[in-house]
């Protein structure tokens, strides 16, 4: 009996052979002449040792095909990042952003910006943003385009009845990889209005009756500067926890910002993440020094 050695002499599939290059086969010949087949012999039946190893490459190269074209075992989905807790129940409008860019933009990019701070304000517990549909027909009704004075916001305020309204502007506008997107943002209210919703620690008696507190007008309560340039390291770093945390949009990416600086619309998604969580927390800063400097002149 000899013993042939054969490399590379395998007929795969061409999926299976650019894999398994290295195949190797091993296959055992008689030095006898085989015996001439009878009429009424059954066909013989093929070494099971041979069809049994090919059938193992197929196997072995659909798999290493399936593992090369993204079937990895994924980490455990990330949890989204806990909803943020603002320091007094409010409904909240947002007027349509200014343009300060430099860069000529349509209105409809300017009501984007707009839409997306709604939607980051609703996910604030506590926290309730008029749609932005509103307060255009609102702001029609009363003839302003733009709002650039306290004034307009008030009337606006009043048309719509809501507490507070977050007027922006947007500074700076770059579309392209690495992205930039810039904005300041303003929040517009009456303080009294806003400070009756967490007045419920000041009750007076059993009546329930808070602690009057005297009507002004809507003036500036807490302003936010945003820069979210791709190309600065802290921005990259917020971009990708932003990312990890919303992995049902970036599961497939590596790093896993990188669609975010692919794709402005979601780049202008975490911009304004970021803008409300900075004014939360300087509403709560704020909110902490007022009912401090209150409690010491009791």
């Amino acid at each position: 009996m000899k013993r042939i050695v054969r490399m590379g002499d395998i007929r795969t599939s061409p999926i299976a052979k650019s894999h398994r290059q290295d195949a190797m086969a091993t296959v055992f010949v008689s030095d006898r002449r085989p015996a001439t087949r009878r009429a009424d012999q059954s066909p013989r039946v093929p070494s099971k040792g041979v069809l049994g190893h090919l059938r193992y490459v197929r196997l072995a190269g659909l798999i290493l095909l399936a593992g090369s074209f993204g079937c990895r075992t994924e980490p455990d989905r990330l949890s989204g990042a806990s909803a943020q807790a603002a320091p007094y129940a409010a409904v909240l409008m947002v007027a349509p952003f200014t343009n300060e860019s430099g860069v000529d933009m349509r209105p409809d990019h300017r009501a984007s910006v707009s839409d997306k701070l709604v939607a980051s304000l609703n996910a604030v517990d506590g926290w309730q943003a008029v749609p932005l549909n509103r307060t255009l027909q609102a702001m029609q009704q009363l003839g302003v385009a733009e709002i650039r004075s306290v004034d307009e916001a008030r009337a606006v305020l009043q048309a719509v009845g809501a507490d507070g309204i977050i007027v922006g502007t947007i500074t700076a506008w770059d579309p392209y990889d690495p992205p930039t997107f810039g904005a300041n943002i303003l929040l517009v209210a009456d303080e009294a209005e806003i400070q009756s919703s967490f007045e419920s620690r000041r009750l007076t008696g059993r009546t329930g009756d808070a602690t009057g507190l005297e009507s002004q007008a809507p003036r500036t309560l807490t302003d936010v500067v945003g820069d979210y340039d791709a190309t600065r390291h802290d921005v990259r770093q917020n971009a990708r926890d932003y990312a990890e945390n919303h992995s049902d949009v970036t599961g497939g990416f590596d790093p896993p910002e990188r669609y975010y600086l692919m794709v402005f619309d979601r780049w202008l998604d975490f911009a304004a993440d970021q803008l409300v969580e900075a004014m939360v927390m300087k509403e709560q800063a704020r909110v902490s020094r007022v009912d401090a400097s209150r409690s010491s002149t009791r």
